[in-house]
């Protein structure tokens, strides 16, 4: 195998460098924040949450390093701690995130943050108590709700087809189901509607730079094993193509240094006898003179001996 230069090497190295500097900056992008949106992860159960009428409520935010895991294990403390005749008012299992409004007994609201701590670090805890619920009374309510009870069945007992009958009931019944909810939820002021947010754990960003060696590094390898298989399958391509006797083809060392080409002969054959830059002396000999005093002497001497 021919020598190659160094200077040839170092062109060749510098490419490559090059090469993969470019790859790797127009490959390198600014990466997305991978952590999760949680306003638009919990869009839904926020409003559900914000609308459902409870005297006591509470948030927690429970971020989990094992979030498949604790995804799986919360369901049945959700069933364990559900108030009894009632069902969870909101459940969510996604991929990596989960969502439960579920409402528990006041004294067991302790025990079931113990039992979420279980499943991974308590990020958030807030406790919301309703204003406009807390300043009613359930003894005021209830007369309220009777009162009511008793103007609609006056009305209903009313017999005319006047356009205002029907639009009074109407409001009526409205006003007797917002205080059906109000008394519901003054009774059970020993219950708190629990919100319960799992989540998986911050995803750690790579910085650019960080990015940009990785690929550079990458891009390097790459083309560096590509310009060795390019070589060496040149190379061999080109000794089987000599062994089925296609000449005119370079010498790449391969198959014992054989070479059909024509070029290396020329060049032994003018390095040989003196052409392409030789240093060979040529030495003159014309007829009949002497070509130096020395041989011009030999000469004489030999006749003197004859």
């Amino acid at each position: 195998m021919a020598r190659i230069s160094r200077s040839r090497v170092r062109g060749i190295a510098i490419f490559v460098i090059f090469l993969a500097l470019a790859y790797a900056g127009l490959t390198t992008k600014p990466q997305k924040d991978m952590s999760l949106d949680l306003t638009t992860a919990f869009k839904e159960p926020n409003n559900n949450f914000r609308d459902t009428m409870s005297l006591n409520k509470a948030r927690i935010r429970v971020r989990s390093a094992n979030i498949a895991k604790a995804l799986k294990d919360i369901g049945p403390i959700v069933e364990a701690y559900t108030v009894a005749g009632e069902r969870p008012h909101f459940r969510s299992n996604e991929t990596n995130y989960g969502a439960y409004i579920f409402k528990v007994q006041e004294n067991k609201v302790a025990e079931v943050v113990q039992r979420l701590s279980a499943l991974g670090t308590i990020e958030e805890q807030k406790e919301i108590v309703d204003t406009a619920l807390v300043k009613k009374k359930l003894s005021t309510e209830e007369a309220i709700l009777a009162s009511k009870y008793n103007e609609r069945a006056s009305l209903e007992t009313v017999k005319s087809n006047f356009s205002d009958k029907s639009s009074m009931l109407n409001r009526l019944n409205e006003e007797i189901r917002q205080l059906e909810k109000t008394v519901d939820v003054l009774k059970q002021s020993d219950t708190t509607m629990l919100f319960v947010q799992m989540v998986p754990p911050v995803a750690k960003n790579v910085s650019f730079i960080q990015r940009f060696v990785i690929q550079f590094v990458k891009a390097l390898v790459v083309i560096f094993v590509a310009l060795i298989l390019a070589y060496y399958g040149t190379k061999l391509m080109i000794y089987l193509l000599s062994l089925m006797g296609v000449k005119g083809l370079p010498s790449m060392g391969m198959g014992g240094g054989s070479s059909y080409g024509y070029g290396n002969y020329a060049n032994r054959y003018y390095s040989r006898y003196g052409y392409g830059g030789s240093k060979r002396k040529v030495k003159r000999i014309y007829k009949g003179k002497p070509s130096t005093p020395s041989e011009s002497g030999e000469t004489k001497q030999e006749q003197e001996t004859k």
